[in-house]
């Protein structure tokens, strides 16, 4: 059976952003901005992680678990965004979703959780 196909159409799932995420979107926006000469780049990654957001408090369960054993056994999914990944839990009884951290995908993420 699919999972999705339980969920209530228009069931939206509370949305916690942890504070280590700010601070990450700011150094990717900043990288993007000081770094790379950007703004288009920058702007184009909001608008991707907005998207996200809006996708997953409709529907938490549409992206995959983390490759890695143990953040898999805690839960945690992953978003891929171009070069960069969105890391966040559910909490299907609560109704909250939670995100972690975003970080380049070239990192060793199991070591910023």
């Amino acid at each position: 059976m699919n999972p999705y196909a339980l969920q209530e159409k228009n069931m939206v799932y509370k949305l916690i952003i942890s504070k280590d995420v700010h601070s990450d979107i700011d150094g990717i926006v900043n990288y993007m901005v000081d770094k790379l000469k950007s703004a288009v780049a920058a702007a184009g990654f909001l608008d991707d992680v907005e998207k996200s957001y809006r996708n997953i408090v409709v529907n938490p369960l549409m992206y995959g678990f983390c490759n890695d054993d143990r953040l898999r056994n805690q839960g945690y999914r992953k978003i891929p965004i171009k070069n960069y990944i969105i890391l966040y839990s559910v909490d299907e009884e609560a109704k909250i979703v939670t995100v972690i951290r975003i970080f380049y995908g070239g990192r060793n993420y199991s070591e910023l959780v």
